[in-house]
């Protein structure tokens, strides 16, 4: 236990560094952490004693300076079984860390978590299954050591003596007791390799992509509810005619305060934009264009651009993406596959400092606004594609942003379910004192929804005017093929 406590200590740390940082050596330091794994055990036992012994390298520093004598110690046991186990926890974490998509922790960032609130409440919950089997291995291991530990602490009873090392004294004297302690450690190993049957790998694929169960729910994606309060809303938001279910909707929340934006984007994506309060930005073009690129420069989270950022009176370029004030979703939403819907929505007030039930009450409403308020207690793999969206837009808003950032919000959605999405999200930017920016290849996402349309191309702007405009006179051929028209190629001469 002593050395499984030890191997959590410096091994989550060492598989985060070998998972997520760069740096020269990275491989040579991967194959010492990995040594032991393949180094016969009595070797390490000898390396211990060249290192920690009393003649060793740091055994004399180590006795003059704090009084510490390892070898032949219980504390030398400890460590000699540190030594050979804790490969196991950090191999297993750092294919876990590997395997989790950057996603879920950026999207937790634009929701202003720190770095630390990421780390404890999204990346160590994903990867639980990896530092769980990497955990249960590493105390196995521990306890079946015997070649190091006999080495470096030797073999007194009550101080270093182990299990495998009283085998081995029992074989001499007493081989029935040896036979019984030998199928005690049998059991021992198979108890933990049945209770970890499909977790060895420790990679967090049931939190990727996870399969969507039947709900139910309508074959959209939607319910009666919601497919009344959709309709609903969007016809009297928009002057199509229709009457409101006042009864199932929520009352909405006043408008967020005015953040008119000003940004200079320099890199792959080189552009200035400046937009008014409430403004709706739709970003077009083809792929590669640049335009994922400019939402994760405004972001901070991408060295191809850098965007010098302003929020209304406040420079945020030099501020971390959680300090921004900038929130994001992701094409496919980026929920959080341990929250609830509930936990997902509330997650940005609560980053932000907001009292667990304030968040909570406050989250409610915004899902009752999208709609999907019945749904608040589901996990993201029990939720449909559109209410998925919907869950993740609430999310979103909640946070409060100054500027929102949305990359493809409905592409996922079938036909029906993205109309109704739409006419919601219609309302709900009215509403947002902030600046929003749509990335999307849907023409009518970019007319009905923004009131300005940027075209970018090679990462330059192409055009960055009103819908009615774009639609008249398109300066793009690509432009002009998404909105339906025939491009020719042809040379204009006076």
């Amino acid at each position: 236990l002593w050395a499984l406590g030890l191997s959590l200590l410096l091994g989550v740390p060492l598989a985060w560094l070998l998972a997520r940082v760069p740096f020269p050596g990275k491989a040579f330091v991967r194959s010492l952490v990995l040594l032991p794994m393949v180094l016969p055990p009595t070797v390490g036992g000898v390396a211990l004693l060249l290192a920690f012994g009393r003649r060793g390298l740091l055994g004399p520093w180590l006795e003059d300076t704090f009084g510490v004598t390892l070898p032949f110690h219980t504390s030398g046991a400890v460590l000699a079984a540190t030594f050979v186990a804790m490969p196991f926890l950090v191999i297993s974490l750092e294919g876990a860390l590997g395997g989790l998509r950057p996603r879920y922790e950026e999207t937790a960032a634009s929701l202003g978590a720190s770095p630390v609130r990421v780390f404890l409440t999204v990346t160590l919950p994903m990867v639980a299954p990896g530092l769980i089997a990497g955990a249960a291995l590493t105390w196995a291991r521990a306890l079946g050591e015997f070649g190091a530990t006999i080495t470096f602490a030797g073999n007194l009873p009550g101080t270093t003596q182990t299990l495998p090392l009283q085998v081995y004294l029992l074989l001499q004297d007493s081989p029935e007791a040896a036979t019984s302690v030998s199928l005690l450690l049998l059991a021992i190993a198979m108890i933990v390799l049945i209770a970890l049957r499909g977790r060895w790998t420790g990679t967090p694929g049931d939190h990727r992509d996870p399969v969507r169960r039947s709900v139910p729910d309508r074959s959209d994606g939607t319910d009666e509810a919601t497919d009344a309060y959709g309709a609903g809303h969007g016809a009297k938001g928009h002057g199509a005619g229709g009457t409101e279910a006042t009864s199932r909707t929520p009352k909405a929340p006043a408008p967020s305060e005015p953040w008119p934006l000003h940004a200079d984007v320099t890199g792959f994506t080189h552009l200035t934009l400046d937009a008014g309060p409430g403004t709706t930005i739709a970003v077009v073009g083809p792929n590669g264009a640049g335009k994922t690129t400019l939402l994760r420069a405004l972001l901070g989270l991408t060295p191809r651009a850098h965007a010098a950022l302003r929020l209304g009176d406040s420079d945020v370029t030099a501020l971390p993406p959680h300090r921004r004030g900038v929130a994001w979703v992701p094409q496919d939403g980026a929920l959080f596959p341990h929250l609830s819907a509930l936990a997902n929505t509330a997650y940005g007030l609560r980053a932000h400092g907001v009292p667990r039930a304030e968040a909570r009450r406050e989250a409610q409403g915004w899902l009752d606004r999208l709609g999907v308020g019945h749904l608040a207690h589901r996990k993201p793999a029990q939720l449909s594609g559109g209410q998925a969206q919907r869950v993740a837009l609430a999310r979103a808003l909640a946070a409060r942003p100054r500027l929102l950032l949305l990359d493809e919000p409905l592409a996922a959605l079938d036909q029906t379910t993205r109309a109704r999405v739409r006419h919601t999200l219609r309302g709900h930017l009215a509403d947002f004192g902030g600046v929003c920016l749509i990335v999307t290849h849907d023409p009518v996402e970019a007319v009905s929804l923004a009131d300005r349309v940027l075209v970018l191309e090679d990462g330059r702007v192409l055009q960055d005017e009103p819908p009615a405009e774009v639609t008249r006179h398109p300066r793009s051929p690509w432009v002009a093929r998404m909105l339906g028209r025939n491009a020719w190629p042809g040379t204009a001469t006076a």
